[in-house]
């Protein structure tokens, strides 16, 4: 069968029952992925109604679709123009719209106008601004002709349909193929719908999941991206579309299952609570992004994910079942300041004890951890003027601690910020997914029949130009006595061929890919070598993928790379011509070649996203406790608040004063638990200590301040006491004990003394 969008071939996909009644074949393009149906005749049944009975989302799809297409309209498009929503349904969109102020009409060949009667398109000669058409591309049984046929109204489509997951799920696995209705009979890909705008000579741009825009307009793809969201109200209760749709498709026993899993919790004791603000996600889906959703699924397995609360920018951030998020609005540089104050106000509301970004941005008081990826504008001389790197400094210097993804990040870290201390920078290597590994010959011959390659190939992945030092490859290419022997792939967003390379390439083959990471697994275990001669990289990512892939890498023995491909590496200086020539040629022979792919497969086991999750973790629950000013003596008491305040006093001012007149006293923290202090209770614990302080001063002549530190210890939650029981020399035995925080403390292991033995116990050795 050919495929309805680029008539290549496709072939069997799967096959299910649909209307509960008729078994169908489902054919999948080999080029673009497209996804469609036998020749539906079973449409006349399905839509004997218009609407399928299992759309309950209709009414907050149509709610969310014209937030976002009030805010695509302003941006983009002449606000005060005519727009058309084609497939129509009840009229519920247009009558939404023009209530927003927006002109819009209804256009619907098979279902009744409710909402949006007096506003029909009278004639399919009008002319239309944008034309809206959601949840329709599915239904198409000749989807060119039809789109075809949209674009008699507009040059502009905005439209919805969800795209065909990565993993390629089949009918059964997947809720849009909605069997039970048998209405959608094409599944898209984002290369079938960029072949459709390339032949209609139009844009594409896409959220990645549902909402598609083809236009005569050109626009940043970020921009697109960042419009197409809405947040969705801060409900206080769940919503019902699922149990409705589970409930209208006869799923009853699914219904008892996701009322059970979504009960509400018992109340549990307050845990230590981190922020991680997601923006990184709302610009970019690159390798940052990629850590941090590494990073999450981490730490759902580990259970760190109940410490944590992702603030999702617009709905950008992938949703991670076991990950609590709270929705935001998008981030405006020109907006940072009062972004600041926003971040602020929930760190308040949420109760949290620390904040980290995943780009830069920060709150005005709670303590934030600085995650630093890479140190390039600063080194590479660019403009830190720029809103950019103004907020990556404001969060530098608003940071409490330091993560970094290399050594060389650290080093450079603190050259440029030299009153951080180098105690604070923790380094966290970036992992390496489970799917990155060598791939078999069938799968990577029928990688290279799939795009054509017929010879072997070098490879370069991401960006080529600027400070990616591209041009170094193909200058040494272009030396290759063999060159016209092998071809190039370059797998990047831009598919875009740079026309400074294009001298070095005559009469050889240069495949420009947009590869999934499925496909990128494939390139790099297919090629001859990973071509990665960057000048500098905070990590270095594709080479810790190709090692993993079993691909040679030649790259640059600067920056952080070294740290990454160890000795699995062939390095060439950043500007020696006549060494990457020495590479090339050196990657073909056999014996290199085996040495490489053998040194980076076992360098490639160093590395994991578990390891970094542990490190990252372990860096934010000890900044937690960084309010308690631990020291190289950390000794710690108990006392039972509920006794009465005259006791209590008497037994606090002894220890305090002990310790206050120790001779080790500048190396002394006393850490006071105050978890037992009841809400009613009268006692300030600052104004209390603070009292005992100035009291043993006047009447003892003791000046506590002159080396002791001092530091009540509230609620701290199992995982704060981890990190905490190592650092702790001994616990100080009282006569009056909140013996209930003493056993959930488990300081079984922790050393006991007696206040009468502290006097002449020496914690420090002299020298």
């Amino acid at each position: 069968m050919k495929c309805k969008i680029c008539q290549s071939e496709s072939i069997h996909f799967a096959n299910a029952k649909i209307l509960d009644k008729y078994n169908i074949d489902y054919f999948k393009c080999q080029n673009c992925g497209f996804v469609q149906t036998e020749e539906p005749y079973w449409l006349s049944e399905a839509y004997t109604n218009a609407i399928a009975s299992s759309d309950v989302g209709l009414v907050f799809r149509n709610l969310q679709f014209s937030k976002i297409t009030s805010n695509i309209i302003f941006s983009i498009f002449a606000h005060s123009s005519k727009f058309l929503d084609y497939g129509g349904g009840y009229g519920l969109f247009v009558r939404l719209m023009r209530d927003e102020g927006f002109d819009f009409y209804w256009y619907d060949k098979y279902c009744d106008n409710i909402f949006a009667k007096g506003f029909i398109a009278e004639s399919e000669e009008e002319k239309y601004e944008l034309v809206t058409a959601f949840e329709v591309f599915e239904h198409f049984s000749d989807p060119l002709t039809e789109i075809q046929n949209l674009f008699q109204f507009s040059r502009n489509i905005l439209f919805s349909t969800e795209l065909l997951p990565e993993n390629n799920p089949k009918p059964g696995e997947w809720w849009y193929y909605s069997l039970q209705d048998g209405q959608h009979i094409a599944i898209y890909t984002v290369k079938s719908l960029a072949i459709i705008a390339e032949r209609l000579g139009l844009n594409f741009y896409s959220n990645g999941l549902n909402l598609h825009l083809i236009t005569e307009k050109q626009i940043p793809e970020v921009l697109f991206e960042n419009l197409s969201y809405a947040p969705p109200p801060n409900n206080k209760k769940p919503s019902l579309i699922t149990k409705d749709y589970l409930q209208v498709i006869g799923k009853t026993e699914e219904i008892e299952q996701e009322l059970t899993t979504t009960s509400p919790l018992a109340p549990q004791q307050e845990k230590f609570k981190v922020i991680i603000d997601g923006v990184f996600f709302q610009s970019f889906k690159t390798g940052i992004a990629r850590l941090w959703k590494s990073l999450l699924e981490e730490w759902v397995k580990d259970g760190f994910s109940e410490n944590i609360l992702v603030l999702d920018r617009g709905g950008t951030v992938p949703k991670i079942s076991g990950v609590n998020y709270r929705n935001i609005q998008l981030y405006n540089y020109s907006m940072a300041a009062f972004d600041r104050e926003i971040l602020q106000k929930i760190c308040d509301e949420e109760n949290a004890d620390l904040f980290i970004s995943t780009y830069y941005t920060t709150p005005i008081s709670t303590p934030s951890v600085f995650m630093a990826y890479d140190m390039i504008p600063e080194v590479l001389g660019w403009n830190l003027s720029e809103p950019t790197w103004q907020e990556k400094h404001f969060g530098v210097r608003h940071g409490v601690a330091y993560i970094t993804i290399s050594e060389n990040t650290a080093r450079d870290l603190v050259k440029f910020f030299p009153d951080i201390s180098p105690e604070s920078i923790t380094v966290a290597y970036c992992g390496i997914d489970s799917n990155l590994f060598p791939a078999s010959s069938e799968e990577i011959n029928s990688f290279k029949t799939k795009y054509g390659i017929t010879k072997p190939y070098f490879l370069l992945v991401g960006a080529r130009s600027g400070y990616k030092n591209g041009i170094l490859f193909f200058q040494g290419f272009d030396q290759l006595y063999n060159k016209h022997g092998f071809d190039i792939v370059c797998s990047s967003f831009d598919p875009v061929f740079e026309d400074e390379f294009r001298v070095y390439t005559s009469g050889c083959t240069v495949h420009k890919l947009q590869l999934n990471d499925l496909e990128l697994r494939l390139a790099y275990s297919g090629a001859v070598a990973l071509a990665f001669p960057s000048q500098y990289e905070g990590f270095g990512l594709p080479v810790l993928e190709a090692l993993a892939c079993g691909c040679p890498v030649i790259t640059c023995p600067n920056s952080s790379l070294p740290e990454v491909a160890g000795e699995a590496a062939l390095y060439v200086n950043y500007d020696d011509v006549e060494g990457m020539v020495n590479a090339l040629c050196d990657v073909q022979k056999p014996a290199i070649r085996n040495l490489l792919i053998e040194r980076g497969l076992a360098q490639a086991k160093k590395f994991s996203w578990r390891k970094m999750a542990d490190k990252v973790r372990s860096v934010l629950i000890k900044t937690s406790l960084l309010n308690l000013k631990l020291r190289a003596v950390n000794l710690i008491i108990f006392p039972d608040w509920l006794q009465s305040e005259e006791s209590l006093y008497l037994e606090l001012a002894e220890v305090i004063k002990v310790l206050g007149t120790h001779e080790d006293r500048n190396q002394i923290t006393l850490l006071i638990d105050t978890s037992n202090i009841s809400e009613n209770s009268e006692i300030d614990v600052n104004l209390f200590l603070s009292s005992i302080v100035m009291n043993l001063l006047m009447e003892e002549d003791v000046d506590i301040t002159d080396g002791l530190e001092i530091s009540p210890v509230d609620q701290l939650d199992s995982l704060q006491w981890e990190v905490l029981l190592p650092r702790l020399h001994s616990r100080i035995r009282l006569n009056n004990e909140n013996e209930e925080a003493i056993a959930q403390a488990k300081l079984e292991t922790i050393p006991l003394i007696l206040l009468d033995n502290l006097t002449n116990m020496r914690f420090i050795s002299e020298a």
